[in-house]
């Protein structure tokens, strides 16, 4: 059982890891900071910054909540390997930044499903 709780524990962690890290990102975003409202002019996407921000956080507010959790992951992979594509067209450095949060998102979810160990 404390084998569970730990497995569990570091599930919440990581899911609230990548909360911190696409809450911040997705609020940038929409609020449209300087940087963010650049890098989507440099992409031509600039017409998507508010929906792409609006995605990260829903994205992150599925991941929370318990029961849906599975679409919240699932959104965030999404989300994250359509940056890792743009990120490798443009030839932009930090591909593996966003690479690692869809993965971790998927690994936080995981972990906190609960099993029999």
């Amino acid at each position: 059982m404390k084998q569970y709780l730990t497995i569990v524990n570091l599930g919440w962690l990581l899911t609230a890891f990548v909360t911190i890290m696409l809450g911040m990102s997705g609020v940038s975003k929409i609020i449209g900071t300087e940087e963010m409202v650049g890098n989507f002019e440099y992409m031509n996407l600039s017409s998507y910054l508010l929906l792409v921000g609006l995605l990260e956080v829903l994205g992150v507010a599925l991941l929370v909540y318990p029961k849906t959790s599975l679409y919240g992951s699932i959104l965030i992979g999404g989300i994250m390997s359509a940056a890792v594509c743009m990120h490798l067209s443009l030839g932009f450095p930090g591909t593996l930044t966003p690479l690692s949060i869809g993965i971790v998102g998927f690994i936080s979810y995981w972990l906190r499903q609960p099993s029999d160990f």
